[in-house]
């Protein structure tokens, strides 16, 4: 264990603190952004230099941006073309133009605050220019402003309404359901209310929503609502609406699996096995119809060096910009640069473009920092590490989630400072291969004593612990006709829902490569609460 320490500690060397005249000489970049991040935090930017970053900064949002306006406060801007307008406050909002008023009259907050009898000249005013703000600011003076806005089948109205106040329900009768299912906002709607499982009225009212008027994401959640309801035949035309409309193969496949479990057609189980996308539905297919696995591609890389520097998250980010813009003769000389061992996970990325990313590489780099573990633990961790970074050491992602498992910083702080008490630990670290598995495989421990099932496991890596243990409490995974997978299509966070199953489908190619003896028909069993049994452990 001590040669181990004194190895690690040796390779952590290269740890940099970057200071802030030496950032402004690299490219915009989220590594870059990370690093300002980093001084930010650290209180070594002062306000003068502060006032200065914004042509440095790549991305002006979330937790740089909260950063930067704790030390200059932004100022409100107000287009000079419209700045006349705010000084008609809510008593003299009827003096004012109709562009004005109408400006004034976005903020949601302002028309609470008027009088109902201001409401009610404004929205005499619009009803003929503006039919949906009228229905809007009239609202606002019933008891029940969503009844009118149900009356009235105001579109827009009824969308700003549901926006400003989502504790709400109410009956929507076929005629205005169907109108609303034709207007950009209903997507957003639709999946709100049924994976989150929000208002009966509103969910049972979308059963009455024609299957020809929506298309890919919008007909395969309301073909996920009519399940709910149990109403399967309406459930398969939703579906089969998805498939035919859906782009992406892996979408289709989706939706024809439940086109499958629904009607329980052959041909429709068939044509999921042939699938060219590897995903849990394909591969589910194959297993049923006892056909071979789909066939996984292997990079054999040279075992010659590199000059290229794996631990330097710059590097990275320039080179990754050079590979998304090569065209295919650009890509086969950066192939060649790149095909050796250490810098295998840039080959794959390359190998991938270069073939319109229709071969399934499952690498397995740096794989001596996990040979002693078992070959369950082995597919977790690679399973992780392929969707998270694709296994590039020096990945950040746009919330600074660091290295190849994508610790964010504050959990890579508490392992590494409190759990792990590694002397002079620095979250950058997290660009080491060996450190990153040796991170993932403690943390894996920890959420492997409380989950029992993989797909579990992963969403708690990406949602975590407490975000799964809610939803297990909610009543998810605890059996039915079309369990486990109608609670998969009812995670309630999107990233997790899609996440869980994309790295279960690389979990069950990584056994299959190591081991080949896990069923993913086990794991979907397994997956309803009364019937989890606990994993072996490493």
């Amino acid at each position: 264990m001590k040669k181990i320490f004194l190895l690690l500690l040796f390779s952590f060397v290269w740890a940099k603190d970057y200071d802030l005249q030496s950032l402004k000489k690299y490219e915009n970049s989220i590594a870059k952004d990370y690093y300002i991040h980093r001084l930010l935090e650290q209180k070594a930017i002062d306000k003068k230099q502060a006032a200065g970053l914004g042509a440095h900064i790549f991305r002006y949002v979330g937790k740089i941006k909260d950063e930067l306006e704790t030390i200059i406060p932004p100022k409100p801007y107000t287009d000079p073309k419209f700045a006349a307008c705010y000084g008609y406050v809510k008593e003299a909002i009827l003096d004012a133009n109709a562009s004005c008023q109408e400006l004034r009259l976005r903020s949601n907050y302002f028309i609470t605050s008027l009088k109902p009898q201001t409401r009610s000249a404004l929205a005499l005013e619009f009803q003929a220019k503006n039919p949906s703000l009228a229905v809007f600011l009239e609202a606002f003076n019933q008891t029940d402003p969503l009844a009118l806005i149900v009356q009235k089948e105001s579109v827009g109205a009824f969308f700003r309404y549901y926006n400003y106040s989502k504790k709400n329900d109410h009956d929507l009768g076929a005629n205005f359901v169907n109108k609303l299912a034709q207007n950009a906002s209903f997507k957003a709607f639709a999946q709100q209310v049924i994976i989150r499982q929000e208002g009966e009225k509103f969910r049972k009212s979308l059963l009455r929503v024609s299957p020809e008027l929506v298309s890919e994401d919008s007909a395969f959640y309301l073909g996920v609502n009519a399940l709910v309801f149990e109403d399967e035949n309406l459930a398969y035309e939703f579906f089969k609406r998805a498939y035919e409309s859906f782009k992406m193969q892996s979408n289709k496949d989706n939706a024809l699996f439940w086109m499958w479990k629904i009607k329980g057609d052959g041909g429709l189980l068939e044509a999921l096995a042939n699938s060219a996308s590897l995903n849990i539905y394909s591969i589910y297919a194959k297993e049923l119809l006892a056909r071979p696995f789909v066939e996984l591609s292997v990079l054999e890389a040279k075992e010659t060096g590199s000059d290229f520097d794996m631990q330097d998250p710059f590097a990275w980010q320039d080179l990754a910009v050079k590979i998304r813009k090569a065209n295919d003769e650009e890509l086969k000389i950066l192939a060649q640069k790149f095909n050796t061992k250490n810098t295998l996970p840039i080959y794959a990325i390359i190998m991938e473009k270069l073939h319109q990313f229709k071969k399934h590489y499952f690498i397995m780099p740096y794989f001596e920092h996990i040979k002693g573990y078992d070959p369950q633990r082995q597919s977790l961790i690679l399973a992780i590490a392929r969707q998270e970074s694709r296994f590039i050491p020096t990945a950040i992602s746009t919330s600074y989630a660091l290295g190849m498992m994508q610790f964010m910083p504050f959990l890579a702080n508490h392992i590494g400072h409190k759990e792990l008490k590694i002397e002079n630990f620095d979250q950058d670290f997290m660009f080491e291969p060996q450190m990153a598995y040796r991170f993932a495989n403690h943390h894996l421990d920890y959420l492997q004593k409380h989950l029992h099932s993989p797909l579990l496991v992963f969403y708690a890596y990406n949602g975590g612990i407490g975000f799964t243990r809610k939803m297990l409490k909610q009543g998810l995974f605890r059996g039915g006709k079309f369990e486990p997978f109608l609670s998969m299509e009812l995670v309630p966070y999107q990233e997790s829902r899609i996440y869980g199953k994309k790295v279960l489908a690389n979990y069950i190619a990584y056994q299959h490569l190591l081991s080949g003896n896990t069923k993913i028909s086990d794991i979907f069993e397994n997956l309803i609460q009364s019937k989890q049994i606990p994993q072996n452990k490493p």
